[in-house]
């Protein structure tokens, strides 16, 4: 049997610019995949994560350093999602039919290795975004609790709309990720691979993760909304003791004229 082929994704920032990496050793162009001279290989998602195929700890440090300035909002290495594989070739195996943490392929080829490569990334990129919607909920848990209870937040208008940006990052930031009722380009050239995609999926729980993030996710929203109302019904509450400031004062300097001059 060869030797296991580590396959390791890593959630490096918000998005990478992929613009203008285009090189002659790509064999994907949607994601990025390219060959490396140490014979490995490496797939680039807009989404801001990043698969390395066969390459040391070392390189892939090269090779992330390599991407500075094209990564946006990057992540410390601590703050790094990541997910590891390992690929063992079987050319007389079904794709996936190995122990947890190994995937048997069939062959090493550049579509298989994109595959993998997605789920992988789709992974880290959901691991990010649940780790995202699970701080928000602990900002707005707290809010929810008192407005279930008929009472108002008592936080600051700041605050407020400090938790509101919260939550339309995150909308903003799942609206850009991988929809999985939509097929990776490759499987549109090879259909006779959805199999394989099916089971990565099933792999990694890709389907059940994106349902409960789409679920967070609503309930955000709603409760952004709500938070977004509290704002307007304050602001417009100020404005009315203003006016009504304005018009009290006005009556002052009324009688004060008519009394006094």
């Amino acid at each position: 049997m060869e030797k296991p082929v580590t396959v390791r994704a890593l959630q490096l920032g918000e998005r990478i610019d992929l613009r203008g990496l285009e090189r002659e050793d790509m064999f994907s162009t949607s994601p990025l995949g390219f060959r490396t001279p140490e014979g490995g290989a490496v797939v680039l998602f807009k989404s801001g994560s990043a698969a390395f195929i066969g390459l040391t700890p070392v390189a892939e440090d090269a090779l992330i350093a390599s991407l500075a300035g094209r990564i946006v909002q990057p992540l410390e290495a601590s703050e790094r999602e990541s997910e590891m594989a390992y690929l063992v070739v079987k050319p007389e195996a079904d794709d996936l039919a190995g122990p947890a943490g190994t995937l048997h392929v069939k062959s090493l080829d550049p579509n298989r290795i994109v595959l993998v490569a997605q789920a992988l990334a789709t992974s880290v990129a959901m691991a990010f975004d649940e780790r995202r919607i699970a701080q928000a909920f602990e900002r707005i848990a707290p809010l929810a609790e008192r407005l279930k209870g008929g009472r108002l937040p008592e936080q600051p208008q700041a605050e407020l709309l400090g938790q509101i940006g919260d939550a339309l990052l995150i909308q903003q930031r799942l609206a850009g990720r991988v929809d999985l009722d939509e097929k990776p380009d490759v499987l549109w050239d090879h259909p006779e691979l959805e199999r394989l995609w099916t089971r990565l999926v099933d792999e990694y729980d890709l389907t059940v993760r994106s349902r409960a993030i789409a679920r967070k996710l609503e309930a955000i929203q709603e409760t952004s909304a709500t938070l977004t109302d509290l704002v307007s019904t304050r602001t417009s509450h100020r404005l009315e003791w203003y006016i009504i400031a304005l018009i009290l004062l006005e009556v002052v300097l009324g009688l004060y004229d008519r009394l006094w001059k």
